[in-house]
């Protein structure tokens, strides 16, 4: 992915790629501020989708080259999607379809859910942010991912999340490294990361949770109206496929057209670790609305 382009959005800088015509693809990543997830995680899908659609991938708030919020009291859940918002309003993206991973799945659908005019369709990828928690699985597996992290991310620091949480490693290519080299030794990166250290606990989980709980009731009140494709990778350690399924429930209950697709070999990453099937799934799922 190449020929980045800027955006100022609220005052925060924001990094984008776009390509292709056709309908509005969104494409939202996932991580936390200060984490190395970035639009460029979607590298293996951003050129293909690009022959059928019209897509953007940008960087969230605080995360690839990206701007920080502007005050610690930004560093929430409530920011990260009024930044998306700001995104596509500020570009006028309309009959869009948003497709949100991990992380960037409950911005997604909040704007499905507040803007249903705009919205074409929702795509969901292995995310234990959006689903409601459930007691019964571990919610540990980032923490200890972090046990003893460099004060300075090193590679095999970089590389832990994607080799625990991937089935496959082929995915996981040399320029991707790179990436999230660049991006994990950049001052703004190592500034959220040490914010985060702060607000973790005390302002982003708790900001999160308020936005996932009443994202879901709107959704339950019949909020969301686009059909909805969710997407999942059986192998997945950090968000088992128990939480994809309960999400099923939740959304086919109230929209029609709700699909469930679950990969076999494939984690947290399946729109990575199968990418050529994935690629062909939105495709079909988005054209035959």
């Amino acid at each position: 992915m190449d020929n980045a382009k800027y955006v100022t959005l609220d005052g925060i800088r924001t990094r984008y790629f776009e390509a292709g015509t056709g309908d509005a693809l969104v494409l939202i990543h996932g991580g936390k501020f200060g984490t190395f997830y970035s639009a460029y995680h979607w590298s293996l899908n951003f050129h293909e989708l690009s022959k059928h659609f019209h897509v953007y991938a940008f960087d969230k708030v605080g995360m690839g080259d990206t701007d920080n919020p502007k005050s610690d009291a930004d560093y929430t859940m409530a920011a990260v999607i009024e930044h998306t918002r700001a995104f596509v309003r500020t570009l006028g993206i309309t009959n869009v379809t948003l497709a949100g991973h991990s992380r960037g799945a409950l911005p997604a659908a909040r704007l499905a859910v507040d803007h249903p005019e705009l919205v074409k369709a929702l795509i969901v990828f292995d995310s234990n942010t959006l689903p409601a928690e459930d007691s019964s699985l571990p919610y540990d597996f980032y923490t200890k991912l972090e046990v003893g992290a460099p004060a300075v991310p090193d590679r095999e620091f970089i590389l832990r999340e994607p080799i625990a949480n991937s089935y496959s490693h082929e995915h996981i290519t040399e320029d991707f490294v790179q990436e999230m080299l660049r991006i994990g030794r950049l001052p703004r990166t190592l500034e959220a990361r040490k914010k985060m250290e702060r607000f973790l606990d005390e302002v982003f989980l708790p900001s999160m949770r308020e936005k996932k709980y009443e994202t879901l009731k709107l959704i339950q009140a019949g909020g969301l109206k686009a059909p909805t494709l969710i997407i999942w990778g059986i192998n997945d350690q950090s968000s088992p496929m128990k939480l994809g399924i309960d999400l099923l429930h939740v959304i086919s209950s109230v929209v029609d057209r709700t699909e469930f697709h679950a990969f076999n070999h494939a984690g947290h990453y399946v729109f990575r670790e199968q990418a050529r099937h994935v690629n062909r799934l939105i495709v079909d799922f988005v054209k035959s609305l």
